[in-house]
């Protein structure tokens, strides 16, 4: 497990950290420093094994906690909140650290997390929890262009600035003033749609005229999601 505040012994060396965890197993010292040794080179830190964390920065202090997570060859690595102290950068790197482990490993990520970023960056599946209950589960694509459940609707129009845009074009057309043959639409692109020239074929076909009042995309577990 790795955690939002590290959770780092001062006291020890970042090396001292790492290897921590192998204190209790039957092998040797020199295997057990090889082990931290090899795991501080994994996380990018073989050349600060003698610091100790407080000189280290944020960033820093989380792939020493990392690296002393994998120490015991866990299969799943559980993170909480594991990016929600560090600045946008340094979350980036960090998120860009756990994808390389899950993709060189096989290792099995669960992130907890409130920021719906995150999700988008790495996760390939999605639980939202509502009061300790699962309201809503599924592949992170499906559930941001489909979300089911209030909750979930609202953490995705929040990240995808999508609520805010309605409530901008809603706050600025007098959409009871419509005439008949006027409608405000709002639609959904996944994967190889996003390439596709939709609205400009619907306008032909339907011979109307479209006015687009707000557009947006994004990538979500490597798949273009726009709206």
């Amino acid at each position: 497990m790795i955690f939002q505040h590290f959770n780092l012994m001062k006291s020890r060396t970042v090396l001292g950290n790492v290897e921590y965890p192998l204190l209790s197993q039957k092998i040797s010292k020199r295997d057990r420093i090889d082990r931290a040794q090899e795991l501080l080179k994994l996380v990018g830190l073989e050349e600060y094994a003698d610091t100790y964390p407080s000189k280290l920065s944020g960033g820093q202090k989380q792939r020493v906690a990392i690296a002393r997570a994998l120490a015991s060859n866990p299969e799943i690595l559980i993170s909480d909140e594991a990016t929600s102290a560090l600045d946008p950068k340094t979350t980036k790197s960090i998120l860009e650290l756990l994808k390389k482990l899950n993709d060189d490993l096989g290792l099995t990520i669960v992130l907890i997390t409130h920021e719906m970023q995150v999700i988008k960056s790495i996760c390939h599946n999605v639980a939202v929890m509502d009061a300790g209950r699962i309201i809503e589960r599924g592949p992170v694509a499906k559930v941001f262009t489909d979300p089911q459940a209030p909750l979930t609707n609202d953490f995705v129009e929040t990240s995808t600035n999508v609520k805010d845009a309605i409530e901008r074009i809603t706050s600025t057309i007098d959409i009871e003033g419509f005439n008949d043959d006027q409608e405000l639409m709002y639609f959904n692109f996944i994967g190889n749609s996003t390439q596709q020239g939709i609205v400009s074929q619907f306008s032909q076909q339907y011979k109307v005229d479209v006015n687009i009042l707000f557009a947006n995309i994004d990538q979500i577990d490597g798949q273009n999601v726009a709206t």
